[in-house]
């Protein structure tokens, strides 16, 4: 996704906020200053905002190392609370009628807990959409485009994460598609990186009985910046599903063509006008 002129201090506020939350004033000095150079120098009407975001966050890992000490529990915590909804979620699913509710059911879940907040998250995230969708008393994500279709008739999955906790309800999906015979390969963060799936989160949840594979990646998916083994997944699947904001940023407009699914909630005025859809809303859009 190309940036809009906000993006740029949104960036800057995601980055410095995040990576520098448990650093003390004279140390997020320095930290605000490589970060605006960074800006400084690379933003541009053309450049790709994940690709952005992952000079942001390659040029200070000292910080994210250190912010882990923060996420490390909070993940923990997202994890769990997702575990205990597991059991609810499955008999939600369950409930669909025909493939394609049941297909549906599982991508509402999988939309509905991408919950993390732009700023800093102070808490676990107690998943009050997906409760409230499993109890009917919300509205459906949007689902936009044929995508129980393009799913039917794909047979090789590229699954592209985002946070702990919601890769719980992922995993539901995963399985779901496994059982429509697709191969499925799992894309997680190296971590440490912020509040984000790495593969500690995907064990935590077996996610490894529902994938082919699971492979870790430096920052976001950008595919022109890809290593070479994860542009090969890239290149063999004819099924793209992304998940959150970030990715969505990194992935659009980069994808070659190929059939991709994005689930998210919109958090900002430049991905509501990508997407057509309004800030606060949950979406699972099909693009080609």
């Amino acid at each position: 996704m190309k940036p809009k002129s906000e993006c740029a201090s949104c960036l800057l506020s995601w980055v410095c906020e995040r990576s520098g939350v448990l650093s003390k004033e004279e140390e997020r000095l320095p930290l605000t200053k490589t970060l605006l150079e960074i800006l400084s120098r690379e933003f541009h009407s053309e450049i790709n905002v994940g690709s952005l975001s992952n000079k942001l966050t390659n040029a200070i890992p000292q910080f994210i190392s250190q912010s882990s000490e923060f996420y490390q529990p909070l993940k923990r915590k997202n994890n769990q609370l997702a575990k205990n909804l597991l059991g609810a979620a499955e008999n939600y699913i369950k409930k669909g009628r025909t493939a394609q509710q049941k297909f549906e059911r599982a991508c509402h879940l999988a939309s509905t807990s991408n919950v993390a907040p732009m700023n800093i998250p102070s808490d676990a995230f107690a998943f009050q959409e997906v409760k409230r969708l499993l109890r009917g008393r919300t509205f459906f994500p949007a689902m936009i485009g044929p995508l129980f279709q393009e799913a039917r008739k794909a047979s090789k999955v590229l699954y592209i994460t985002d946070n702990a906790g919601e890769i719980g309800f992922d995993s539901l999906l995963m399985a779901h598609l496994k059982e429509m015979g697709l191969k499925i390969n799992l894309i997680v963060k190296e971590g440490p990186f912020f509040e984000d799936a790495t593969m500690e989160d995907a064990l935590f949840f077996h996610a490894d009985q529902w994938v082919d594979e699971i492979f870790t990646l430096n920052g976001f998916f950008v595919p022109k910046e890809i290593p070479p083994a994860i542009r090969d997944l890239f290149n063999k699947s004819n099924l793209i599903i992304s998940k959150g904001t970030g990715n969505y940023e990194a992935l659009k407009g980069e994808v070659e063509g190929k059939a991709t699914i994005y689930m998210l909630k919109i958090k900002c005025k430049p991905i509501a006008a990508e997407i057509g859809a309004k800030i606060g809303s949950f979406v699972v859009k099909l693009e080609k």
